[in-house]
């Protein structure tokens, strides 16, 4: 649905345009882009939307970025699925188990995206109807990744 790339250069011309506040969006996926963002536009700050998708602990790293100006690692694979059991409880308690399922797909394949059987994963996953069988599929697909994080 998106072409093209974020001109955040004409967003300078903006800034320099008007008095307000200006802030910069559009393909930020992680702090070397929030850096190009600012630099090239002058804003005063950053907005991060599908940059996040999967990585919602990008915007904690952002901001630690922008206050001490050091990066902060990710979270180990056992953290990312502890949050992604979370919000996956969390999907079912405020949307009811059968809506939830359903809803938590998405999120499901933004978190797994780029792990080793992802595609296989979510193949299989977007067809439970189940909330208890989603997750014994979600401890299936990570135990392998637990496994190598902790060899």
């Amino acid at each position: 649905m998106y072409k093209g790339e974020a001109d955040w250069a004409f967003v300078h011309s903006v800034k320099q345009a008007v008095s307000l506040p200006v802030i910069v969006n559009g393909d930020i996926c992680g702090i070397d882009d929030v850096a190009k963002a600012l630099e090239q536009s002058g804003a005063d700050g950053v907005m991060i939307g599908r940059g996040a998708y999967g990585r919602p602990w990008l915007l904690g790293q952002v901001m630690h970025w922008l206050r001490h100006g050091t990066e902060l690692p990710g979270p180990t694979i056992d953290q990312q699925l502890a949050l992604i059991l979370e919000h996956y409880e969390d999907m079912l308690s405020h949307y009811g188990r059968e809506c939830g399922v359903r809803m938590a797909r998405k999120h499901l394949g933004w978190y797994t995206r780029g792990l080793h059987g992802s595609a296989e994963f979510r193949n299989r996953v977007n067809f439970i109807e189940d909330a208890d069988d989603v997750m014994r599929s979600l401890g299936e697909f990570y135990a392998p990744l637990l496994q190598r994080q902790a060899a």
